[in-house]
């Protein structure tokens, strides 16, 4: 028997595989990199999740970033669930401008930006988004597409900065903490509306993932 409430309308949001600026802590929002061999593990394992979890969860529909990355990841899952996955262009990730391709820690020490976004959500570098933009594109992104397939399952394929935002708007005190809601590579979350408000019914799941392919560092804020 399904643990999953009959009914409503569900996003199932999958985070892409580990990627080599994942582990060397740079920012690659609109940049790309490849896969890590522990990137892979995880993507193997997520897409043999997935179609274990489609018997209770059947997709309507499949989404993916724009992003090789993530394309990568939606094409292993696409080989398991027999489904094509249709490409979003306002999928992709918390854009920089002219400061991506930095690591963490200059972007914290060099240019204070996790001070200035406290401050100032509004801040955005320059070409870049500011997390409020951001946070309005990845919320409203969400929204169309639930609302395109309303009462349906959809599948998406995304980034962690997206999925942590979405998570923190809609189950977090405020969009602010976003950084608490941050997804481990190859998570699942799977969130349900019954109406005006989603719940989550599974958030950052990793239990699918051998204990080889969890990562083992955490973000550098």
């Amino acid at each position: 028997m399904s643990n999953f409430a009959a009914g409503g309308t569900r996003l199932i949001l999958v985070r892409h595989g580990e990627t080599e600026g994942n582990v060397s802590q740079v920012w690659h929002g609109s940049l790309d990199a490849p896969l890590t061999p522990r990137g892979e593990q995880q993507v193997a394992a997520t897409a043999a999740r997935l179609a274990r979890l489609m018997d209770d969860l059947p997709a309507h529909a499949f989404y993916v970033s724009p992003l090789p990355r993530a394309q990568s990841t939606a094409a292993a899952i696409a080989a398991a669930i027999g489904m094509t996955p249709q490409v979003e262009p306002d999928l992709r990730e918390f854009d920089l401008g002219d400061w991506e391709g930095r690591t963490f820690r200059e972007l914290r020490e060099q240019e204070n930006l996790w001070g200035r976004w406290e401050q100032d959500p509004g801040f955005a570098p320059p070409n870049g988004e500011s997390p409020r933009s951001f946070g309005r594109r990845a919320a409203q992104t969400l929204t169309r597409l639930a609302d395109r397939h309303w009462g349906q399952t959809v599948l998406v394929v995304t980034h962690g900065g997206y999925i942590g935002n979405v998570l923190a708007a809609w189950l977090g005190k405020n969009g602010a903490d976003w950084r608490a809601f941050d997804p481990p590579n190859c998570s699942i979350s799977i969130l349900r509306c019954d109406g005006a408000m989603w719940q989550g019914e599974l958030v950052n799941d990793v239990s699918h993932l051998p204990m080889v392919a969890r990562a083992d560092y955490t973000p550098d804020y």
